[in-house]
């Protein structure tokens, strides 16, 4: 974790209160936290940083559905970009859709280059966080990516050092962000909506830290049309996997105050870009 990730962060009990950082904290070279603790003057909770990344959980934070508690696995956290990631989209949307075509759509939505914070929520290996760090402006401007699974933080520490970007990693869960309202500038989640448990207490979160003009850009996973196809998604079910129909969807969003601006579907893939600042409306395409 980088310092300037203390200017958003915020207890996650309070909200409003900042972290802190105690004395001690070891730094790597490039001035990352290595080793330290985190704490509220409110509350008096305590926070750990281990090996970079801020763990707001703790070790009694457990998994909400067998689907999360496959990413508990350390095997799950390597092979999720080497092994799976780059040829989801195309499995699943049925055409050529590699990483630059995603990447460059979800970066264009997102628009890093307005500045501000940006959090990859549910970031697994950190692809996004990657991608709109290389977009960001010099000064004032900071990725921070949140996960619940530790293994895949790690992992996405390890590609981030890689490529030398200086992209904050933070453990927590999407129902209790620890940034306080309206001071996000966006908010980019990668397929994890469909795995979040409480898709409610997250899109709640999302609406709460958006800044007036924030941006959130999603790529979620519709019901299939096929009647094969809606027959696996009801297996995969019970593993604590949601897949909704478009309409379904839509509906959701607007319920928790996040407004469609846009939206485009391939296969069963859906990209959607949701505003709150009537001032940003853009036509919605289907």
């Amino acid at each position: 974790m980088y310092p300037e990730a203390l200017t958003h962060l915020r207890c996650p009990n309070c909200l409003d209160i900042p972290l802190t950082s105690a004395a001690g904290a070891r730094l790597a070279l490039d001035g990352a936290i290595i080793q330290g603790q985190l704490y509220c003057e409110r509350c008096r909770a305590s926070y750990g940083i281990n090996h970079g990344i801020a763990d707001l959980l703790g070790s009694r934070a457990l998994p909400d559905s067998p689907a999360q508690a496959t990413n508990y696995l350390p095997i799950t956290a390597w092979g999720y970009e080497r092994l799976w990631r780059w040829y989801a989209l195309t499995l699943l949307s049925g055409e050529a859709f590699a990483y630059d075509r995603e990447l460059a759509l979800v970066t264009a939505l997102t628009a890093p280059a307005r500045g501000g914070l940006f959090v990859d929520l549910g970031c697994s290996n950190g692809l996004y966080a990657r991608a709109l760090t290389r977009k960001l402006p010099p000064d004032r401007s900071h990725v921070i990516g949140i996960d619940h699974s530790l293994p895949m933080l790690r992992q996405a520490r390890t590609f981030a050092q890689h490529t030398r970007q200086r992209i904050s990693f933070v453990r927590a869960k999407a129902q209790a962000l620890p940034f306080a309202a309206g001071t996000v500038a966006g908010v980019p989640i990668g397929g994890s909506l469909n795995e979040i448990g409480d898709v409610g207490g997250c899109l709640n979160e999302v609406r709460r830290v958006l800044a007036p003009s924030g941006r959130c850009v999603l790529m979620s996973l519709a019901q299939a049309r096929s009647h094969a196809g809606r027959a696996l998604q009801t297996f995969l079910g019970l593993g604590g996997l949601m897949f909704w129909t478009d309409d379904t969807l839509n509906d959701l969003l607007q319920s928790h105050g996040l407004r469609l601006a846009a939206q485009w579907r391939y296969g069963i893939v859906v990209f959607s870009l949701l505003l709150q600042d009537n001032k940003h409306a853009i036509p919605v395409y289907q």
